[in-house]
């Protein structure tokens, strides 16, 4: 096995899920100790709301690289690196603990060599929990002046991504009356009115035969009575809402056109929001990371966008240029997470190739 995948099962088998503070904090303890403690540049390290983080700072950085540390949860095996045919499998080899890799790796190598790269580094553990660290340290001025932010975490486009949607999770909430299901006239059930509502919903924006880039919504979580036989007095469903910034700008103004949709009797709750990103594909970051990524792999790289959402909406909510572009790779979250082991080391190496032309 590569030094890579050597790395690569030590990463994953931190099991870094959901509230799990000691193994994040450990398992940034092991990244910091391998790859960051020969740069001599300023290292901070703190939590926002339990979360680990560590930022080590570039006095004149020319971008800030920034991934995240934590995963979805996953069975024991996913926890344990297998490969076969060129693709490495297990909990986090795409999103993103393989990703990572691929800028430190090339980081400590440019360290080790006192070619140390002007460029911050952040890495966060809250990413999959729908955290705010990037947007709480921008806001205390902890990160200081980024040009420009930059991240591996894509989902499974081959493209440099400079626009993602925005996200809004909604909870829509029926009320009523409970009693007895055998004596319904009794009760006012919610549950015919949390139907008409999610249908309105739905009739507005039908699910997509297939690759859209409009506004999709999901019914997700279902919510209502505690027994089979007993009307509840609320019942609620929660949608995924997910919207280009050409429909709309904020999820707030996603959040208005939705409750002009929902009957009389039905509320809409905001669970969690995300804003949409964009970057200029202009940029001249973009341009010379594609040049790069095109001289190293030998094709051209598409710039492109993506559905899902990222830290780096933070980033561009506040006005600064950010865009993401990562290894190959597929089934994010799924039982079957891989990552093509050819494109980790590419990776690699148009790191190496970056830094040395911002250096």
């Amino acid at each position: 096995m590569s030094a890579l995948l050597d790395h690569l099962q030590t990463f994953i088998a931190f099991r870094t899920v959901g509230n799990d503070s000691a193994t994040k904090a450990a398992c940034l303890d092991w990244i910091e100790t391998t790859f960051l403690s020969s740069s001599g540049l300023e290292l901070v390290r703190g939590d926002v709301q339990g979360a680990s983080y560590v930022f080590l700072r570039h006095p004149k950085p020319k971008m800030l690289w920034f991934g995240h540390t934590d995963v979805v949860p996953g069975s024991d095996d996913q926890f344990t690196l297998t490969s076969r045919d060129g693709r490495a499998y297990g909990r986090g080899v795409k999103d993103m603990k393989g990703a990572d890799l691929t800028f430190l790796i090339a980081y400590k190598e440019a360290c080790d060599r006192g070619a140390v790269p002007p460029v911050s580094v952040l890495l966060t553990s809250d990413e999959e929990t729908g955290g705010h660290t990037p947007g709480e340290l921008l806001d205390a001025g902890t990160l200081g002046v980024i040009p420009v932010a930059f991240t591996p975490d894509t989902g499974d486009t081959d493209a440099i991504v400079t626009e993602m949607k925005g996200a809004l999770w909604v909870r829509v909430v029926a009320t009523g009356k409970s009693g007895h299901a055998a004596m319904p006239w009794k009760s006012e059930n919610p549950v015919p009115v949390l139907m008409e509502a999610v249908a309105a919903l739905q009739k507005k924006f039908p699910q997509p035969s297939g690759d859209a880039w409009g506004v999709t919504l999901t019914p997700t979580l279902l919510s209502g009575s505690d027994a089979r036989n007993r009307i509840p007095d609320e019942a609620s469903c929660t949608v995924d809402v997910r919207f280009p910034p050409t429909v709309c700008k904020t999820p707030g103004e996603m959040f208005s056109l939705l409750q002009k949709l929902v009957p009389a009797g039905c509320r809409l709750e905001i669970v969690e929001s995300a804003d949409p990103m964009f970057c200029d594909p202009a940029h001249p970051l973009v341009r010379q990371i594609k040049a790069v990524a095109d001289a190293v792999t030998g094709s051209s790289i598409p710039i492109g966008r993506d559905y899902g959402s990222s830290d780096a909406r933070f980033f561009t909510a506040r006005g600064i240029p950010a865009f993401l572009y990562g290894p190959v790779g597929g089934d994010l979250h799924g039982a079957k997470e891989w990552v093509s082991v050819k494109s980790l080391e590419e990776h690699v190496e148009i790191n190496r190739r970056l830094f040395k032309e911002l250096s």
